[in-house]
Formats: structure tokens, sequence, C-alpha cells
């Protein structure tokens, strides 16, 4: 009898056991980011393309040239990385010498981009172009900005040696920027930092 009552006793408490493992959701361990976002640049001379590396590395997305993109990709992702070289210093306008230029002028005003995240960098050179440090990355923050687009990752100015900049507002970059001729060992560094910061803004 005590027998039988120990049985009955164990077989319960296996198959409360069971039922209890079988209930819970199977753990997940995420090493991407659940939203969708997408990192887009375009390069001259491959300095932007670099630090775009850097990003994608440090969030686990791959980096796409602006040109390659579809209209559909873009629209679909939830949170958008675009940058910018600059080339064309002291222009109004098509300052990066890339793809950019005619996208941002032909294509974008023609998306849908109301509401999207997105995060600015740019690549420039604070020592030879110290009055036009990045100013294209200042273009892509206008533009995108007017599109209804909320900008995230603003960076502060401390650590450069430039007189100005197009891609300062109210006394901070508009994103995250990068000098590949003189600081060049501090843009991953800056590259990491800057999507830590992004995570914790919420960008992702």
């Amino acid at each position: 009898m005590k027998l039988s009552a120990l049985c009955l006793l164990l077989t319960a408490s296996a198959a409360d056991g069971f039922a209890f493992s079988a209930g819970q959701a199977p753990r997940t361990s995420f090493t991407k980011l659940d939203m969708s976002a997408g990192v887009y640049y375009s390069t001259s001379t491959g300095n932007t393309e670099t630090v775009a590396g850097y990003i994608a590395e440090a969030t686990g997305l791959k980096a796409e040239d602006i040109g390659d993109a579809s209209d559909a990709d873009i629209q679909g992702h939830d949170s958008l990385i675009v940058g910018a070289p600059t080339w064309h210093t002291g222009a109004d306008e098509q300052r990066s010498g890339t793809s950019w230029d005619d996208w941002l002028y032909d294509t974008l005003p023609n998306l849908d981009l109301n509401g999207k995240k997105v995060a600015v960098f740019g690549v420039g050179d604070q020592e030879s172009y110290s009055d036009n440090f990045c100013d294209a990355a200042g273009e892509l923050y206008d533009l995108f900005n007017a599109k209804g687009c909320k900008i995230f990752g603003l960076t502060s100015t401390d650590g450069y040696s430039h007189a100005e900049s197009k891609a300062e507002v109210d006394g901070k970059f508009v994103g995250l920027m990068c000098d590949e001729d003189n600081q060049y060992d501090m843009s991953e560094d800056r590259a990491k930092a800057w999507v830590a910061q992004l995570k914790d803004e919420g960008f992702f």
C-alpha cells in the first residue's frame, strides 16, 4: 500500500514537472536587432565605406551603397542609418560628390518616410577643410528631417579641431562624425560608442 502511494506520488510529480517545462516558451538568444534597419552610404575615396563597415559590424547589419538601394527597401525599414563624405565644399546642395547627390533630390522627394527613425554619419577632413567639415552630413540631416523623419544620435563636438560645419545644430553634431585622414585610429571606437548610444535612445 505504501509502495503504491509512493509510486503515485512520483508519477504525479513527474507529470507536473513535464507540464511546467512544456508550458514554458523556449529561450532565444537574440544576436541581431529586432527591428528592421538598414545602413546606407556612398563614397568617393573609400573612407565612408570604411566607417560604414564599422557601423555594420557594431550593429550586425549590412552596409549598402545608396545607389544600389531600392525604394521598397528604404521604405520598408523602421530605422535608417545614412552616411556621406563631403566633396563639394561650400556647396549649398549636392555636397557629397557621390550617389547621394542625385538620390536626395530625385528619389527622396517621392518617398513616404514620415515618422521613420534616421541616424546620420559623416566623414570629412577637419584639417584641410576646417570650414566645411562633414557638411554633407548636415545636408542628409536637413533633407531627411524635412521629410518628417525623427533624427537620433546627435553627438558632442568635443575632440574635433574644425572651425565650422553645416553638420552642427545647436552646438552638437547631427550624428557621428569621423575623420579618416587625421583621426582614423578613433573611428572604430567612435562608431561602437555611437551604436551603443543609438540603442540607448531606442533607435533599434
